[in-house]
């Protein structure tokens, strides 16, 4: 039997203010997007250091995103800690990542002034 466990840990770097970075989290419309899978309940509000949240859903546990200022910009560190939920694809976590990366990166580009 494979394990129910889920952990993720990502960190990606966005040269933009973290201040820049921690709006987009205020966003619900955007969070909804990125984490249509989970329901969020705030757990902590660590102002421009990020957000802390319960989830449940196709994940059970916690959620965090961490802004850490560095030099002009952030490393905005990703972590989830918990279980598959009960009807939640085996693959529940790749997927979580990879939705993850694709929103990360496109705040990054919006915020570097990237596009393509």
């Amino acid at each position: 039997m494979r394990s129910r466990r889920i952990d993720i840990v990502d960190e990606t770097f966005v040269d933009a203010a973290p201040a820049l970075v921690r709006a987009q989290l205020d966003d619900d419309d955007w969070a909804d997007r990125v984490w249509p899978h989970v329901r969020r309940q705030v757990a902590r509000d660590r102002g421009l250091k990020g957000v802390r949240w319960k989830v449940t859903g196709q994940v059970d546990g916690e959620m965090e995103v961490w802004i850490e200022p560095w030099w002009n910009g952030a490393v905005v560190h990703h972590y989830v800690r918990g279980t598959r939920g009960p009807r939640a694809p085996r693959d529940v976590a790749v997927r979580h990542t990879l939705r993850w990366k694709r929103a990360v990166h496109g705040l990054k580009d919006r915020l570097e002034g990237k596009s393509m």
